[in-house]
């Protein structure tokens, strides 16, 4: 494998997808259904959804079983996961999830993973130490890449023994996954899986982290993902979900979360793209009506880039 530094060139082939959240997910099914089918008539490329079993207090949403129930539900999108805190659930249990997504779901799923720790008790509700969470990311990302690899004999020690014959699947297409995380060690993790997914990052940390990613992996991908205020109100809206989601003042985040609408979109993301994003999610806070169609706007306009 090469080691030798890559520079970004022109786009190719990006990937605009929008985040549900819980509370988008859990609307009645009629509303939800209306939704779904704006996006499968926008530009849209792939809807993408949060996971947190014990957040703040105790909220949450399965990410794996939101991408099943959209999936039912008629998305004609890649469904990806943004992200899935690995260390949280055995990865043969997740594998097997991803892998019968992945049969039934013809449009592929793709699969970001981190370690989490935002929250202390998230981990003791399933009986972990958040001091472990390091080397039990690293155990079950080998232990999930080896069965989303192919169906072959595991012999896996470490936090999640796996021994056995692997996991048989259908004919769906492969499991992406992507390793969420701003440190060192979350490049290295990126660069033995498909690529890496940043957050709350200026762009250039991502960039210098884009760069060490394809440093140890020049075919792996890097992509970004943001939080959007919604329309002319939309750092009002941001702010509130900042407050509501993390429990935190938003004044340290607001350069993260671009506000307004397709425009405002395309400048904030432009210098993420120029250092080699190819992968963009956006998760709105506002009117979704209108995130639907703003994002949309924006991503024609990365497609007609790429």
């Amino acid at each position: 494998m090469s080691t030798e530094p890559t520079t970004p060139t022109a786009p190719t082939n990006i990937r605009v997808g929008i985040g549900f959240s819980p509370e988008i997910v859990r609307l009645e099914r009629s509303r939800l259904l209306e939704l779904i089918a704006q996006v499968n008539a926008s530009e849209v490329d792939h809807v993408g959804v949060a996971d947190h079993v014990s957040f703040r207090g105790g909220r949450g949403n399965d990410g794996v079983a939101a991408m099943h129930y959209l999936a039912g539900l008629g998305v004609q999108r890649e469904l990806h996961a943004g992200v899935l805190i690995l260390p949280l659930r055995h990865p043969t249990i997740i594998a097997r999830q991803l892998l019968d997504l992945a049969d039934v779901h013809e449009p592929g799923v793709v699969a970001g993973v981190g370690l989490g720790g935002d929250d202390v008790e998230e981990f003791t509700m399933v009986g972990m130490e958040t001091k472990e969470r390091g080397r039990r990311m690293d155990d079950a990302l080998a232990v999930l890449l080896q069965l989303l690899e192919a169906h072959q004999p595991i012999d896996q020690d470490g936090f999640y023994p796996t021994k056995g014959p692997g996991l048989k699947r259908g004919g769906g297409r492969p499991v992406s996954v992507l390793v969420g995380g701003r440190v060192d060690k979350a490049h290295e993790r990126a660069a033995s899986a498909d690529g890496w997914l940043a957050a709350f990052s200026s762009p250039s940390r991502f960039a210098a982290g884009a760069e060490r990613v394809r440093e140890l992996n020049p075919t792996a991908l890097s992509g970004y993902q943001a939080w959007y205020g919604v329309g002319a109100q939309g750092r009002a809206h941001a702010d509130e979900q900042l407050r509501s989601f993390y429990g935190m003042e938003p004044a340290p985040f607001e350069r993260y979360v671009p506000v307004g609408g397709s425009d405002e979109l395309s400048e904030h993301f432009e210098p993420y793209v120029d250092a080699g994003a190819t992968l963009l999610n956006i998760s709105p806070a506002g009117d979704i009506e209108q995130a639907i169609e703003e994002i949309s706007t924006f991503a024609a306009a990365m497609h007609a880039r790429s």
